[in-house]
């Protein structure tokens, strides 16, 4: 049953159960001046905070109504109970138990980060199967994965070569300037806390699975787009600018054998284009679509090297939504 006080309006936040566990949630922004007005619902990518969107919601906030929330296992959410392993699917009927829980009424825009585009696209199933997918108005996706990413990543010679690498460092994220010093302790912190990691390996254990799985359901070979003209937005960052940075890290830290170096170059020389090719498929879920990208040096976490390319792709959404 929904929960007595309404988060239709005002700002709130908090753990709350959907029957097996708790997972936090928060809700900001200005209150709805009409039922038709969207909220902006944010996923992030894999093992992924929303610590790291702090930026994000400072400059959402004073115009859009926007809802946060931790996955299971992640900041202060509850790890997820026996016999529930956080595939894609698993994530995205969580957040539609979360959203019932809540009250928290469509139309909805899914701004979809890494992930996420796999998580956001089990939601859109979902929606799709009980017969409400209109309550999607829009969607952005940022650096965001589909079916065929899993032919990139996760690789064993990226694992190999990055091996004792903090990767958040040697990319920048952890400095990133969009960040208070306070914030940026407490992405550190949330990241290098022994429960974040289990969720994140048990996250990764999943990611070839979840994509497949995806893949099955055909969505990008519709004969009519999924959801029909309604916006969608697709911004490319640049992963391989960060994987090229993690790839002179490792070998200068003498991690990877001579073979998996060679191996993790070669992917390399090929990734970017491969990954652009999977990113504009993702058009596919609408005729009313466009694809952008961002300057190289923004690599793939967008939302904390260059946040305001998404804020300008969320407003194109809205501003062409009915």
């Amino acid at each position: 049953m929904p929960i007595e006080n309404c988060w239709e309006t005002g700002e709130h936040d908090g753990l709350i159960s959907i029957g097996t566990h708790r997972l936090f949630a928060s809700i900001f922004g200005p209150d709805r001046t009409s039922p038709t007005v969207p909220v902006v619902i944010i996923l992030p990518g894999a093992a992924a905070s929303i610590k790291e969107w702090v930026a994000m919601r400072r400059m959402l906030q004073p115009s859009t109504r926007v809802f946060l929330y931790e996955r299971s296992g992640l900041g202060s959410s509850d790890e997820s109970p026996p016999g529930e392993p956080p595939t894609a699917e698993t994530i995205a009927r969580e957040l539609d138990l979360l959203l019932q829980t809540l009250a928290i009424k469509p139309p909805y825009v899914l701004v979809c980060h890494s992930y996420g585009g796999v998580t956001s696209r089990e939601f859109l199933h979902r929606k799709q199967e009980s017969g409400t997918l209109h309550e999607i108005a829009g969607m952005v996706f940022v650096d965001a994965n589909q079916e065929r990413n899993s032919e990139l990543w996760p690789d064993s010679n990226f694992d190999a070569v990055s091996s004792g690498i903090d990767t958040m460092e040697v990319t920048g994220l952890n400095h990133s300037v969009f960040l208070s010093d306070a914030e940026r302790s407490e992405m550190i912190a949330e990241n290098a806390s022994a429960k974040h990691r289990r969720a994140a390996a048990a996250e990764m254990a999943h990611y070839r699975e979840s994509c497949a799985v995806l893949g099955r359901k055909k969505q990008l070979e519709a004969e009519v787009p999924l959801l029909g003209s309604r916006p969608v937005s697709v911004l490319k960052g640049n992963a391989a600018y960060d994987l090229r940075k993690i790839y002179a890290a490792g070998v200068a830290a003498g991690s990877g054998s001579p073979e998996e170096r060679m191996a993790y170059q070669q992917k390399l020389d090929t990734y970017d284009e491969k990954d652009e090719s999977f990113q504009r498929r993702t058009t596919k879920l609408s005729s009313n679509s466009r694809f952008s990208s961002t300057p190289r040096e923004s690599g793939h976490c967008v939302h904390l090297t260059q946040p305001d390319a998404i804020i300008r792709e969320i407003q194109w959404v809205l501003d062409h939504t009915h």
